[in-house]
């Protein structure tokens, strides 16, 4: 009797207690490290060890593929070209939330971000990201040290990267401890805390890392619905949503509407018409026009669609149907985008040279999933 309370008092415990939940990196130990670098004679590891005793740097850790989604390691670039098919998310295709560095390795720039170690810099755009804004949106930390211009090229992690802590310039030091701390709660509040080890950023994190994903399984967005212009005022920005990830480095995107009296767009409005396209916006607030039949043709009005996924503020689980309730679809800048890439122009999820109006077919247009009667 003694012994079986004390075994179910400990199961209690496992089974409950966060500390002991299974929710960091699993798999086993050698996918990622190597002890001594050294087997039978010969390096385990070109160019190894590197350091904390891992196979590679964060490229050479995420190069392989395909993604079959049952890896323990999501792979973001490949090295044969990957199955994207019409938006990235069909059954068949084998890459991820993100998309894949892939096509800008290949030296197409405007099909994905140039990172260190990846691509050489951008041929048109060099080191400076487009919309960059050097005050605002920095609550996260100062990326690039704030500098009016950038002097180093972007990295995956740290000061001039989007993964990690932004103090850090080392991608390792920015990264370390992320892959082992538990995360059953992602709150922000530390790296490993943080949607895909995105500083600061809340979210629901997809388990396969939305491989072929689906209406109830994909990654849940945090987002708000903007109240102004966020470059007028920065402090209205909430810096756990997605889109305020993507404003640490594209800031001045984040504008108004009406006409503009210099790059910042200072003295506009939100509210029609937009001169840039509109994010942090819940269609709900317009849902009794076209929007509110999101995703048009793809599937039933109010299903969530991973093609152009929507954000919510409510992170209690993952939704399936949308426009159900208040801040439950706001645009984001990845409703369009990719963060690593696609085989489309401007890392869009799909061919914007396929967008017919009034064609009366959906074809390769991801514009029509909130846009449904212009197809």
């Amino acid at each position: 009797m003694r012994k079986g309370f004390i075994f179910s008092v400990i199961l209690a415990l496992v089974l409950v207690l966060p500390g002991l939940s299974q929710a960091r990196v699993q798999g086993p130990c050698a996918d990622c490290h190597t002890m001594h670098n050294s087997q039978n004679g010969a390096a385990v590891v070109s160019g190894g060890p590197y350091r904390a005793l891992t196979k590679g740097d964060c490229v050479g850790c995420h190069t392989g593929g395909p993604n079959t989604g049952t890896n323990n390691i999501p792979y973001v670039n490949f090295t044969s070209a990957p199955t994207y098919g019409n938006f990235g998310i069909e059954s068949g295709t084998n890459t991820l939330a993100g998309g894949n560095f892939y096509w800008v390795a290949q030296g197409s720039d405007a099909k994905g971000h140039n990172v260190s170690g990846i691509a050489s810099q951008d041929g048109a755009i060099g080191l400076t990201p487009p919309g960059w804004n050097n005050t605002d949106f920095q609550k996260n930390g100062a990326v690039a040290n704030g500098e009016a211009t950038w002097s180093q090229q972007l990295t995956c992690a740290g000061t001039y990267g989007c993964h990690g802590d932004h103090q850090y310039t080392d991608d390792f030091k920015a990264i370390s401890g992320a892959h082992h701390t538990d995360d059953s709660t992602i709150d922000g509040s530390t790296v490993g805390k943080s949607f895909r080890f995105l500083k600061g950023i809340k979210g629901i994190e997809d388990s396969d890392w939305e491989y072929q994903p689906t209406s109830t399984a994909h990654n849940q967005y945090y987002a708000v619905d903007r109240i102004g212009n966020f470059v007028d005022d920065p402090s209205a920005a909430d810096p756990a949503s997605i889109n305020y990830l993507c404003a640490e480095c594209h800031g001045n995107f984040h504008s108004g509407t009406g006409n503009t009296a210099g790059a910042d767009d200072e003295g506009s409005t939100v509210g029609s018409p937009w001169i840039r396209h509109p994010s942090d916006f819940d269609m709900n607030n317009v849902s009794s026009k076209e929007y509110g039949q999101y995703p048009g043709p793809f599937d039933t009005a109010g299903t969530y669609w991973p093609g152009a996924p929507v954000g919510s503020t409510d992170l209690s689980g993952v939704k399936s149907t949308v426009l159900q309730a208040a801040d439950d679809a706001i645009v984001l800048c990845i409703s369009c985008h990719r963060a690593h890439g696609t085989p489309n122009d401007d890392l869009l999820r799909w061919d914007y040279t396929q967008c017919n109006a009034s064609s009366g077919s959906s074809g390769n247009c991801g514009c029509y999933a909130c846009h449904t009667t212009k197809y």
